[in-house]
């Protein structure tokens, strides 16, 4: 039976769309295999970071044991030591196995594997001394400071293999966001196409003019169904977004006050056994020399903990307000880098809830270390203050000035964190530069009452 004209042309729509649905499941099937390939590099990255932490855990607790055995003859503190010296080789050609891919790990492995090396032979040197009873050979063991220097490289070492992975890392999580992005456009470009061949189709196969008004009907609600799912997957992508950024916050946070209450209270109780230890030995005992020496370092590993808990979570933010907390922040810039860094405030302790004070405190965080990065300013200014119905935080350097084109540039994290923190505010984000005259980012978010917390 021969078709009429508008059955031929149904006929036609109707295989093109079945050559776009074949051609569509190809390209699918390809971008689903790139997309597990990339989350097999993201797991890659992520089990070799998790062997350098290991790596490192290892040799610090092989030095703890050291010195418990240096200073008190116990040869129950070597038990991390000894533990170290079986482990530690098994870790390190694991280590060597997942860094193999890399020429640059290659090489930051060669280094590390040697550090280590010479670093266990000076502690079984100094071992070897405590176990002689060679208290003139240990005294100058430790006064060379050999160890520190070797433990000083390894860290360093250490953390540029994590340095690289970390770079790895966010590229791998790019391609990844790439090809759930090709897909999820592909699939609309899929649809879109279907529901307009498909729309043709029913027009070339109607032959009643009301049939075909029903359809198109029919084919707008499907439209604007369409329209609105996108509408609202976009919505949700954007409150994940926002919820990811809650959900590390309290992560760090939590983060925070476990090195508080953990490392905090150990450090603590150490000192004090030290002390106790000190105060019975008699006031010319070299051990007590050597005693003091511990509790400093003691004294300057608190120090760290306490840096390492502010940046996590900045302890002025929840007590004493975010006009605090970024005073605090310019202050420690500039006292770590030597550039000046004014702060202004609507007033002095200025205060706001949890969410606009982390939020501002974050993006003031992000664009310090942008401005120490890349900025090469003398002098950075920060404001927080009120201008009608809206807060408004300046971050402002005189450095050489952004470049325009990187504002919108998919790899600069920095910027499109400080973005998501200001659209969750229900805010607007902007940055103005101009080559040689300096940076200036701006935050404007809705005003909000001050906290009275």
């Amino acid at each position: 039976m021969k078709l009429p004209r508008f059955g031929i042309y149904g006929v036609g729509v109707l295989a093109l769309a079945v050559v776009l649905n074949i051609a569509a499941f190809y390209t699918a099937e390809r971008s689903f295999a790139e997309l597990r390939d990339a989350d097999m590099g993201v797991r890659h990255t992520q089990d070799l970071r998790s062997v350098i932490a290991s790596v490192y855990r290892r040799i610090v607790d092989a030095e703890t044991g050291q010195r418990g055995f240096l200073l008190t003859q116990d040869a129950t503190y070597l038990a991390p030591y000894a533990e170290a010296r079986i482990e530690l080789p098994k870790e390190l050609e694991t280590l060597e196995v997942l860094a193999q891919d890399n020429p640059v790990q290659v090489a930051q492995f060669a280094t590390v594997r040697s550090l280590l090396e010479t670093r266990f032979a000076q502690i079984e040197e100094s071992l070897s001394y405590k176990r002689n009873r060679d208290d003139d050979a240990i005294h100058d063991f430790l006064a060379s400071r050999r160890g520190m220097v070797t433990m000083n490289s390894v860290r360093l070492a250490l953390d540029g293999m994590r340095a690289e992975e970390t770079g790895l890392y966010e590229r791998r999580l790019k391609i990844v966001s790439d090809i759930q992005n090709r897909i999820r456009r592909g699939f609309l470009m899929l649809v879109g196409l279907n529901l307009l061949l498909v729309t043709l189709g029913a027009m070339f196969l109607s032959q009643e003019l009301r049939r075909r008004r029903r359809q198109a009907v029919e084919a707008n609600e499907r439209s604007a169904t369409l329209a609105q799912a996108v509408l609202d997957r976009t919505a949700e992508m954007t409150g994940l977004s926002h919820h990811l950024q809650q959900l590390q916050e309290n992560e760090k946070a939590t983060i925070a006050r476990e090195i508080h209450d953990v490392l905090g209270g150990t450090l603590a109780a150490a000192k004090i056994d030290l002390q106790l230890l000190s105060d019975k030995l008699a006031a010319g005992d070299p051990q007590r020399v050597r005693i003091t020496r511990v509790t400093d370092a003691i004294d300057d590993t608190i120090q760290v903990k306490r840096r390492i808990i502010e940046d996590l979570r900045p302890s002025l933010l929840d007590n004493l307000g975010v006009g605090a907390a970024l005073k605090w922040q310019c202050g420690e810039f500039a006292k770590r880098w030597g550039i000046p860094c004014r702060v202004e405030l609507q007033h002095e302790g200025l205060r706001l809830s949890p969410g606009y004070g982390i939020a501002l405190y974050r993006v003031v965080q992000e664009s310090l270390t942008n401005i120490n990065k890349y900025a090469k300013a003398k002098n950075v200014a920060v404001s927080l203050l009120r201008d009608e119905d809206h807060w408004v935080l300046r971050i402002a350097d005189d450095g050489v000035g952004i470049d325009t084109e990187k504002q919108h540039n998919a790899t600069a994290h920095g910027l499109v964190s400080m973005r998501e923190r200001a659209r969750a505010l229900g805010g607007k984000f902007s940055v103005q530069g101009q080559a040689g005259r300096g940076t200036v980012v701006e935050v404007r978010v809705p005003f909000e009452r001050e906290s009275n917390v």
